[in-house]
């Protein structure tokens, strides 16, 4: 099967494939199957991860919120608690946009995910490993991604609900020592923000699962295909990893596990994650970095290898960009100490199209944009064994 048809099957057979559903494991045990075929010999590994990206969130203003009401109605020791309680859930929200475990994932409804991988050893030694990854989940369809309008505002909101609580916790801190009426009137507005906020997080979670054609079907469609070509004509000098996660929608759950399970045996692996590469209207892209809160970079050398392959293949329109407001599973090769170069593509306009939309469908990938990344990937996959046949890694 070609990237496209893999596109196909993911996104109108099986269809939505939202984190720890049964349609995700039904991707998953689709992936196993594709692989075994090949003459692979796939592992299926379980973990828990989380159901919603947005229950923190909740959590996070839910608890900002609870604790203004204190202040507001429970005079000195309202604002006590009110202090502990959102300065709990601050830092623990700040420390889930890092990816790591706090306090408000115990608070989480969960679920059983999976990732699926295989290996394609290197055909005389493996002087290089490189892990190729694709998540398998959809994400749903909130109102705030609705509208390129709505992305855009909701990219301002964030950081202004993330203001406000810090204004409110400041407040908070002052009430403890001065009995001042002003302050709590103060508080009424980041009060309301916050009110907003949590509205906007409450209704993602009653939005649909999109059938992710693009995000991210496209991705692993790839990577599939390019388990294919490996199967056939394995790399001299590098084993290759073909890595399907589960949970990346809800905070790259399935790359950390995987990571936390195996990290020894990759050494200072090549992490390469092919994520929503199906843009229609786009061209391919390479991330200089990504941030997310804190600034996830490619390294260096990686870096170079794509200027490189850019510039001696033109016709693939391959570029490099600088993205925030989001994330991919590269921050997680970054935070397990990997070499990281993270593919996707963009519109004229920067974007990527249907994201988290209903109309994420075959009929809004672009099947030109999949081919010309799935050729500059194996383009990147060629030239890393050519240095490891080199003694160059």
């Amino acid at each position: 099967m070609t990237a496209f048809e893999h596109v196909r099957y993911l996104a109108e057979t099986i269809g939505p494939r939202g984190s720890t559903t049964s349609a995700e494991a039904a991707a998953a045990e689709y992936a196993f199957g594709e692989l075994k075929q090949l003459g692979l010999r796939p592992v299926i590994e379980s973990f828990r991860g989380a159901r919603s990206a947005w229950a923190p969130f909740s959590l996070l203003f839910g608890f900002v919120i609870a604790a203004g009401l204190l202040f507001l109605f429970a005079g000195r020791l309202g604002a006590i608690v009110g202090l502990g309680l959102s300065t709990a859930a601050l830092v623990s929200a700040l420390v889930e946009m890092r990816f790591r475990p706090n306090p408000l994932r115990w608070l989480l409804p969960t679920g059983t995910s999976q990732n699926v991988w295989a290996t394609v050893d290197a055909e005389v030694s493996a002087a290089e490993q490189v892990v190729l990854v694709a998540h398998l989940d959809t994400h749903r369809t909130p109102l705030v991604f609705s509208t390129d309008g709505w992305v855009r505002l909701f990219g301002k909101l964030v950081p202004i609900g993330l203001g406000c609580a810090v204004l409110l916790i400041v407040l908070f801190a002052l009430g403890v020592g001065l009995p001042w009426p002003a302050l709590r009137y103060v508080s009424i507005a980041p009060l309301g923000v916050a009110l907003g906020i949590l509205a906007l997080t409450l209704q993602a979670d009653f939005t649909p699962y999109t059938a992710g054609a693009n995000d991210n079907a496209s991705g692993v469609g790839v990577v599939l295909d390019l388990a294919a070509r490996l199967a056939a004509k394995p790399l001299s000098h590098a084993s290759v990893w073909v890595l399907l996660t589960g949970c990346e929608e809800v905070g790259c759950y399935g790359a950390d596990a995987f990571l936390g399970a195996h990290r020894n045996e990759l050494g200072r692996a090549v992490w390469i994650p092919i994520d929503t590469v199906g843009s229609r209207d786009a061209d391919p892209v390479y991330l200089i970095e990504e941030r997310f809160l804190a600034t996830t970079r490619s390294h260096p050398d990686l870096i170079h290898l794509a200027d490189g392959i850019s510039k001696d293949h033109p016709e693939w329109r391959v570029n490099p960009v600088l993205t925030a407001g989001a994330y991919t599973e590269g921050a997680i090769g970054t935070k397990h100490g990997l070499r990281v170069l993270t593919l996707g593509s963009r519109t004229r306009s920067g974007a990527m199209s249907e994201w988290h939309r209903p109309t994420d469908t075959v009929g809004n990938v672009s099947e030109a944009t999949i081919e010309a990344t799935e050729s500059f990937v194996w383009e990147l996959l060629e030239r890393l064994d050519g240095r490891a046949r080199n003694g160059r890694t």
